[in-house]
């Protein structure tokens, strides 16, 4: 049995690595219950000093602070990386599931090992989504060294 499980992965192997491709002229259509369901990232976290007193915020991630966003917008791709000058950069790439154009603004917090915030939040910035497209937002640290992580807040603009 444990011999047949093992062949089942070598088998399945190959078809796990490959990428997703997707099929071209269609419009994106989104399943944002299913993303609203989905496991908790189970990496850092923001939690309250007492217990269960709010839900923990998953840091390197994106927060949204408007409950009837996440029906309309979906997290396609979130990266972070060290720029020439040692700053971290962050970009979000955002999907507009209706058919209708939509604003958001996007902010980001930045904060060191133990959790404290480095700088500031950044100030708000608008990103226009077009219906069924998509929008990128993009912020870079201040702070240089002591970044460990950072939290992207969304919510819709005013």
């Amino acid at each position: 049995m444990r011999m047949q499980a093992m062949i089942a992965l070598l088998v399945a192997a190959p078809f796990l690595a490959q990428p997703l491709y997707a099929a071209e002229n269609q419009v994106v259509k989104c399943k944002t219950r299913q993303a609203r369901k989905s496991a908790p990232y189970a990496g850092p976290a923001l939690v309250a000093n007492v217990p269960k007193s709010m839900t923990p915020i998953d840091l390197n991630s994106v927060q949204f602070t408007d409950k009837g966003l996440t029906r309309q917008v979906l997290v396609e791709g979130l990266f972070a990386r060290r720029t020439e000058t040692d700053t971290v950069e962050v970009t979000a790439r955002l999907i507009n599931c209706t058919g209708e154009p939509l604003q958001v603004q996007a902010r980001s917090s930045f904060m060191d090992a133990a959790q404290a915030p480095t700088e500031p939040t950044s100030t708000w910035s608008k990103v226009f989504i077009p219906a069924y497209g998509t929008g990128i937002y993009r912020e870079r640290s201040m702070a240089r060294d002591d970044v460990s992580y950072y939290l992207i807040e969304l919510s819709s603009a005013p």
